[in-house]
């Protein structure tokens, strides 16, 4: 219905112009000219004005315009309102909310008729190309539409105002096109609307998913609804960075803050899409006209890092599309990229779930099939989003033979593998499927290490039964250094800890998580922190003495600056209820502030001859084929390394033995590898005295 409402305007538009040129003279009808002649598709196309426009005389063509009526602009828009009100036509609908939207005048609202019914009717776009009196052009240009469009001669400067580029809403949302206006004036450009735009106005079904409707505020917590509505106190148009992990419902967000700023929904804007810098602007101008027609809130995710020249790209594209009068939102999963240019008072951020909510949605998810105590297990062991936890539940198939501790088991295969976002970039998680049979250590390590578990499984009852927790509110963390020489198995027994107490083992990125900016240091602590906070993960510093060193004299603002820091992490180390391990091959250059600080120290010495004999067992397994030569106890007697530099010494005998002709491991072999791995410390190698080797030998 709609869409004959727009035809029958648009050729009373296009009949008026020619009434107005015929009656100028600006073209005639001469009889004897066939080319002037009215073509038989604009008679079919004016059939309804007067049957006398098959007459081939100037005369009956003088008659016919001069006794046609056309349809005013105020007799369509009615029948629009009409359409759209009380016979809930959806395609005048949109032409009513377009039109209330971005202010469009009646100039304006012609010309996108005009345009969007000659995009898809043949007759009408040859009525207006025989109106121009250029037929070559597929395009109309925009001085004749500005022409065309006036009500009279003397209305053509307010038509051309109107439809200013500049000014026009149609233009400057790229919904209504200028083509060829850089290399010509303005007059001689070609205007085109653009062809989705006009298939959405006309009611023309398109495949489109980018589009999704606004939601509730009701649908979300309170901490976020707060935010959302301080948002929707700005001043328009408002851009916006919805911040958080991935599956944390950023997009839901979205979604509600459509409906708080009056949207009908958002549309999605992936910018990973665009292969290129020239694409991601032509799909700029996409998401513009679309969201413009939608009333949608744009969402822009997923930038593409990779790409060449990013960076200076993503600061013109986000200029332009800031450029449009329709809300941005920018999905964020780290902290707001400075070209962005977010004001911190058009920010939401989205917190990760605590652990009751955590368990919520476990207990959701997995019903009767896991047990109250296995629920709260995955809760407490895993950092994740809600999002997460329904993929990870959605990824395990339950059989109903198994019982609930294998059930969990595959759970937390499958959530150590999605579980990627807890701390973002600050910390990444690390896998600790060891056991402590496994750590070869001296008996004083090993005490320390088992007086550490014992804190770490008793310390919540100890707190609450034995009264801790009211005479310390705070410090009944657990904080450990574990110091040694390189190789000693420092990494290793935090991952053993980490195993035992089940626990995941985020190692923190010193290199994220130390800014030189002033006060970004803090802030990503806080962040760390705050989030470790929420989740029993165990934090890992590994080489904290970067991090944690001594605390210098105050010579300048750089020092001061650099003491706030260590003064910061110091009181956040104190008051952290989870588990953190400091590892340091200079415990010395630990700060006596943290040394105080630290429940558990726990040293990793080099190991003793029997130590070292089980690593060299343990690193050349029965699997490796040796010959008679090999004596492990004269390498563990003679050779005093750590377990990672056995270790290493045994994976470059193994590589150059599997690629000789033998396939065999030697003495030689693991002889060579042992005195290079002294070389890699810059120490000399002992000297190798024996039945089989004096002080002669090759290798000494």
């Amino acid at each position: 219905m709609m869409r004959e409402n727009i035809r029958r305007f648009v050729i009373s538009v296009i009949g008026q112009c020619l009434y107005r040129a015929y009656h100028h003279g600006w073209f005639r009808m001469d009889v004897t000219d066939q080319d002037a002649r009215w073509p038989q598709g604009l008679q079919d196309l004016f059939q309804d004005w007067s049957a006398s426009l098959a007459r081939k005389s100037e005369a009956d063509y003088e008659e016919v315009l001069t006794q046609w009526q056309p349809v005013s602009f105020q007799a369509f828009w009615m029948r629009t309102l009409e359409l759209a009100c009380t016979q809930g036509d959806s395609a005048a609908g949109r032409w009513c909310s377009l039109k209330e939207r971005l202010n469009l005048g009646r100039e304006e609202v012609t010309l996108l008729a005009l345009l969007a019914a000659a995009e898809y009717d043949w007759h009408i776009l040859r009525a207006l190309r025989f109106a121009m009196s250029e037929p070559n052009p597929a395009l109309p240009r925009w001085g004749f539409l500005t022409r065309m469009l006036a009500l009279s001669d003397a209305d053509s400067g307010q038509s051309e105002s109107a439809l200013n580029p500049s000014v026009s809403a149609l233009f400057k949302e790229t919904v209504i096109l200028l083509e060829n206006a850089e290399h010509a004036p303005l007059s001689s450009a070609f205007v085109r609307i653009y062809e989705p735009a006009a298939a959405y106005l006309l009611g023309i079904p398109v495949t489109e998913t980018s589009f999704e409707c606004a939601l509730p505020l009701a649908d979300l917590d309170e901490a976020v609804s707060r935010q959302v509505l301080a948002v929707r106190a700005l001043a328009a148009p408002v851009r916006v960075a919805v911040k958080g992990a991935v599956g944390s419902g950023r997009r839901h967000v979205c979604r509600v803050l459509a409906s708080a700023l009056d949207c009908d929904g958002i549309w999605m804007f992936d910018l990973s899409q665009a292969g290129s810098f020239d694409e991601a602007v032509v799909r700029v101008r996409h998401v513009r006209a679309m969201a413009a027609l939608h009333r949608a809130l744009i969402v822009v995710t997923a930038f593409p890092e990779a790409m060449e020249r990013w960076d200076e790209a993503l600061g013109i594209i986000s200029g332009r599309l800031h450029e449009t009068c329709q809300p941005v939102a920018w999905m964020l999963s780290g902290d707001v990229p400075k070209w962005l240019k977010i004001r911190p008072d058009a920010r939401i951020s989205i917190p990760m779930p605590s652990r009751l909510e955590r368990a919520a949605c476990w207990r959701a998810g997995c019903g009767a099939l896991l047990g109250d105590a296995w629920v709260e297990q995955l809760a407490g062991q895993f950092l994740m989003t809600r999002g997460q936890i329904a993929e990870t539940i959605q990824a395990v198939t339950f059989h109903e033979a198994e019982d609930e501790e294998n059930r969990y088991m595959r759970l937390a295969r499958a959530a150590r593998g999605i579980s990627k976002e807890g701390l973002g970039g600050l910390a990444t998680p690390e896998p600790a499927r060891v056991s402590f049979d496994q750590l070869i250590v001296s008996p004083e390590c090993q005490t320390a290490l088992e007086d550490l578990l014992m804190y770490a499984r008793h310390r919540k009852e100890l707190a609450k039964n034995w009264g801790f927790e009211r005479s310390m509110p705070y410090g009944l963390g657990l904080s450990a250094l574990f110091s040694g020489p390189p190789g000693t198995g420092k990494t290793y027994g935090a991952q053993v800890i980490a195993s035992e107490l089940r626990l995941e083992l985020y190692r923190v990125d010193l290199s994220q998580l130390v800014s030189k900016y002033i006060g970004e240091t803090e802030k990503h602590l806080s962040e760390l922190f705050d989030a470790a906070e929420q989740g029993e993960v165990l934090l890992l510093f590994d080489e904290a003495d970067s991090i944690f060193g001594k605390r210098t004299e105050v010579k300048s603002s750089v020092d001061r600056y650099a003491n706030l820091e260590i003064n910061y992490l110091l009181q956040r180390l104190e008051r952290f209820t989870g588990v953190s391990i400091l590892t340091s091959n200079f415990d010395s250059a630990i700060d006596e502030a943290f040394m105080r600080r630290i429940r558990f120290k726990v040293p990793f010495d080099m190991p003793e001859y029997e130590a070292r004999l089980t690593l060299w067992k343990k690193f050349l397994s029965p699997a490796i084929p040796r010959d008679d030569t090999v004596d492990l106890e004269f390498m563990a007697d003679t050779f005093e390394l750590s377990g990672g530099h056995i270790k290493e010494a045994v994976l470059r005998a193994a590589s150059i033995a599997y690629g000789s002709e033998e396939k065999c491991v030697t003495q030689d072999l693991l002889i060579r590898s042992a005195q290079l791995e002294y070389k890699k410390l810059g120490k000399l190698a002992p000297m190798i005295r024996s039945g089989r080797y004096d002080e002669n030998s090759r290798w000494n």
